[in-house]
């Protein structure tokens, strides 16, 4: 974002101002104990020799502006964004900008800073510098960089100040993702019997009518089955009703004494996130139109007593629009009874067709294990991941994880120690309800 020269920081003195101001006193001091009026001409001219220079640097302007651009423009948590900065001037002399700074939130660890590149001799007029630098965060969100200073002075070195030229961008960290492997999931039903499902990246392979690749056709839609009958790259063309659908539920509650529910710790919402994110680029990958369900978005319940949620639909192959989302994703307190899976509710109501459904839980209690579980009525696969931290795990998850599995949820415990790919590949190719703890795995 480019902008003008603006809003400048207290004149300060530099090293030499200060010394000027030293010697004016020492001279002013002297003159008058050996009483020579010489003295305090001097001391006369190296105080408005200053004070010119801290009005000339207040009241000048240099005509900078700059302008910022993030590579790519949102980044993985851990992966570095390059953030390239052209700054330019139509001044003549830019001896006096001495250095530059751009401004960032204490996650990224250091402040960018440096001096500005200097004009090559038989240089045309104006000025044009390319600053580049990398940032990297530990922790998903949006971040505002800027604002972009430069620090200038007086042609004599007295004084110096910032001026701010950029206004502040945001840099969006978004959560990471785990590649997950295709899987054939198999569902429990009521009465315990196991039946197969079809493959989740190619359920309704069989309902699309596979033609040749034409130039332009994306890779997803290869349909490798008919590619390797034929000898020849084929693609699915989906019929009428476009798209399939699932639904992801995030639990963005936030534990409190009041209740039993949602994640207990920043570092336990961390893996709830980033075990949401990698089932839904995984989904979206593969062709699925999917909504995210934010099951608490504020803090105060309504007329009702329910607790506001987000509803937020991704059309297949938008990642882009459903990481950044994520990485906005926070956790807010909640009711005693608080109901998790009001949200998805809503989404199975308004369709009224069965589709996949995956819900990524915290803590859950008996009530909202039982509304949760009548949802799996139109569901399938229905697969909940109920996390739980290691300082808060207790018993009792055994019983909301039982209550889920009975009604024909398919679920695996696990705890901050566990894996993405760990908790996705125990749910997709078990026989039965898994519960997973660090890199060991128990069947019920």
């Amino acid at each position: 974002m480019a902008s003008q020269s603006g809003r400048f920081r207290a004149v300060r003195p530099t090293v030499r101002g200060w010394g000027v101001l030293f010697v004016g006193s020492a001279v002013l001091i002297a003159a008058t104990v050996v009483d020579r009026r010489e003295g305090l001409f001097l001391f006369l001219f190296l105080v408005l020799l200053f004070t010119g220079s801290a009005v000339y640097v207040r009241t000048h302007r240099p005509r900078m502006s700059a302008t910022r651009t993030f590579t790519p423009a949102s980044v993985s948590v851990g992966e570095p964004a390059l953030v390239r900065t052209v700054v330019e001037t139509r001044d003549e002399d830019i001896a006096a900008i001495a250095s530059w700074r751009d401004e960032v939130p204490p996650v990224f660890a250091r402040t960018p800073s440096g001096e500005l590149p200097r004009r090559l001799p038989g240089a045309v007029r104006g000025y044009r510098a390319l600053l580049e630098y990398e940032l990297r965060s530990g922790s998903r969100g949006r971040y505002f960089v800027g604002p972009f200073r430069v620090r200038h002075g007086d042609p004599f070195g007295l004084v110096t100040t910032e001026r701010r030229i950029a206004d502040p961008q945001p840099l969006v960290v978004t959560p990471r993702v785990t590649d997950l492997s295709d899987a054939g999931l198999r569902s429990a039903s009521g009465d315990g019997a196991q039946h197969d499902l079809s493959h989740l990246t190619t359920q309704r392979a069989d309902e699309l009518i596979a033609r040749e690749y034409r130039p332009g056709d994306p890779l997803r839609r290869v349909h490798w089955r008919q590619t390797a009958r034929r000898g020849e790259l084929m693609v699915r063309q989906e019929e009428q009703e476009g798209d399939p659908e699932a639904t992801l539920l995030l639990d963005t509650a936030l534990t409190t004494k009041g209740s039993a529910a949602g994640a207990t710790s920043s570092l336990h919402f961390e893996r709830m996130v980033e075990l949401t994110a990698s089932i839904g680029i995984h989904l979206l990958d593969s062709g699925y139109a999917i909504s995210l369900v934010e099951s608490a978005t504020d803090a105060v319940p309504l007329a009702d007593g329910t607790v506001p949620f987000r509803i937020s639909r991704f059309a297949s192959g938008d990642s882009g629009g459903f990481l950044e989302t994520l990485a906005d994703a926070e956790r807010f307190p909640v009711p005693e009874l608080y109901d998790v899976s009001a949200g998805l509710h809503q989404v199975i109501g308004r369709t009224g067709t069965v589709m996949p459904v995956f819900a990524v839980l915290g803590r859950v209690s008996q009530l909202g294990a039982r509304r949760l579980a009548s949802a799996k009525v139109n569901a399938s696969p229905a697969v909940v991941f109920l996390t739980r931290s290691l300082e808060t795990a207790r018993a009792r998850d055994v019983d909301e994880l039982t209550t889920l599995s009975d009604a024909g949820w398919r679920a695996v415990l696990a705890d901050e120690q566990t894996s993405v790919e760990a908790a996705w590949t125990r749910v997709a190719f078990g026989d039965a309800t898994v519960a997973a703890r660090g890199g060991d795995h128990v069947r019920r």
